[in-house]
């Protein structure tokens, strides 16, 4: 059911979002624009859109991983035809939990950062105001590309 139902829904889910123009690289102006406020709102409606494939892709690659394990012939059986295979398989259901667990743990990392940053700004008043606000502008830039590119990298693995 998850190869030939789930799959190629959540494919077509990435395909959506990777073709509307909202994840454009030519969107880091309306990035911009949001920069100044504590919850960039251009940022949060991306991450919005991405986390509940995040989270389903991250279950499929538990299910997958599991399926195989399961499958792994035991050594007293004799059998042990493609079980080197199988081993390489759950490695790469592995290293792809754990970048999907990066990448859904980087926009926690990222509210918290931008908060440190206000605060500064409140903290050190006019002195810093303009290099605290250009620092804010690069980090949310920054994490856009790296939503960008992690759709696109998810996509091709799916």
């Amino acid at each position: 059911k998850i190869f030939l139902e789930k799959m190629p829904r959540q494919i077509h889910r990435l395909e959506e979002l990777l073709r509307s123009s909202n994840f454009d690289w030519k969107e880091l102006s309306a990035v911009r624009s949001g920069a100044a406020a504590p919850l960039n709102n251009f940022l949060n409606q991306h991450y919005t859109h991405l986390k509940p494939i995040l989270l389903d892709f991250m279950d499929d690659l538990c299910k997958i991983r599991l399926w195989i394990v399961c499958l792994i012939p035991r050594v007293e059986d004799g059998d042990n035809k493609g079980v080197e295979i199988q081993h390489e398989v759950i490695d790469v259901c592995n290293e792809g939990l754990s970048s999907l667990d990066s990448l859904y743990r980087y926009y926690f990392r990222y509210n918290i950062e931008k908060s440190k940053d206000f605060g500064k700004k409140e903290k050190y008043g006019e002195s810093s105001k303009a290099n605290i606000e250009t620092a804010v502008i690069e980090y949310d830039e920054a994490t856009y590309v790296y939503i960008a590119k992690s759709i696109r990298l998810l996509y091709m693995n799916y």
